[in-house]
């Protein structure tokens, strides 16, 4: 199915994307402050604890739609400058048609051949939101990818990927063993019913090899509109258990919210 770009019925210069009748990304084109997603939320909570507001970033994004969370960043901090790879020309015209965003460039590009072309230790950040249709794209969660991808970041950059996963959350669990393969430090959010298997929902992954300010971090997930917990050394050790990380294949295992999307 053609992805469709959709207006918001409550706010004005609200849009959606959705593609196979998946709502995929949102913007509020007069108010990018705005995050519809829950998980964009938990990204912003990242950003905003690890990188003071106002200073210069150089971000790559897999995954663009609608350039929401590029648009925060240009907003958060302005004169940065953020590379984006969509590989759909489609989505890419979509959110072309909504506004140029000062600093982005995008790529209608796969993901894997735009780090490719990016510099070693160039970026300060790098985030990972992929999707096709409503499915995870778990190409980029490979250990021989995550390698790659720590070379484009700088000593003390960030990545930040976004996966879709319910309980028992096998997916999450061989991605977050990768990431840790890959990072010195990594932390999880999630919103609390998602971890207690009570619904499917979304998972954000942080690797870096600064220092994690979890506590800081702790707090102001526990206090933003969105609530989510923060797990991180041995709780996060007790979360991935016996899993591995992913090796060059790409065969990584089907997300619980794949499997309870088959069941109905």
């Amino acid at each position: 199915m053609k992805p469709e770009l959709v207006r918001d019925a409550d706010r004005a210069n609200g849009w959606w994307l959705l593609v196979e009748n998946s709502e995929q990304s949102f913007v509020d084109t007069a108010d990018a402050a705005h995050l519809e997603f829950e998980y964009v939320q938990m990204i912003a909570y990242v950003l905003e604890t690890l990188l003071p507001a106002g200073q210069l970033l150089d971000a790559v994004h897999l995954g663009g739609g609608l350039l929401t969370i590029p648009r925060w960043i240009a907003l958060r901090y302005p004169g940065s400058r953020q590379l984006v790879a969509e590989r759909s020309g489609t989505i890419a015209r979509m959110a072309a048609s909504l506004g140029d965003v000062p600093g982005v460039e995008v790529r209608v590009q796969d993901a894997l051949a735009v780090i490719d072309e990016v510099a070693t230790g160039s970026a300060d950040v790098v985030v990972c939101d992929v999707y096709d249709g409503p499915e995870t794209v778990t190409s980029l969660f490979t250990l021989p990818v995550m390698s790659a991808v720590r070379d484009r970041l700088r000593a003390d950059g960030l990545y930040v990927c976004n996966l879709s996963d319910a309980s028992p959350f096998a997916l999450s669990q061989v991605v977050v063993a990768t990431i840790r393969a890959v990072f010195r430090e990594v932390v999880l959010l999630a919103e609390p019913p998602v971890l207690r298997g009570r619904r499917s929902g979304n998972l954000v992954v942080v690797g870096t090899d600064r220092t994690m300010p979890v506590a800081r971090l702790t707090r102001r997930a526990s206090a933003g509109p969105v609530r989510a917990r923060v797990l991180a050394g041995e709780r996060l050790a007790e979360f991935v258990g016996t899993a591995l990380p992913a090796g060059e294949d790409g065969d990584l295992p089907e997300s619980g919210e794949s499997r309870r999307r088959l069941a109905w």
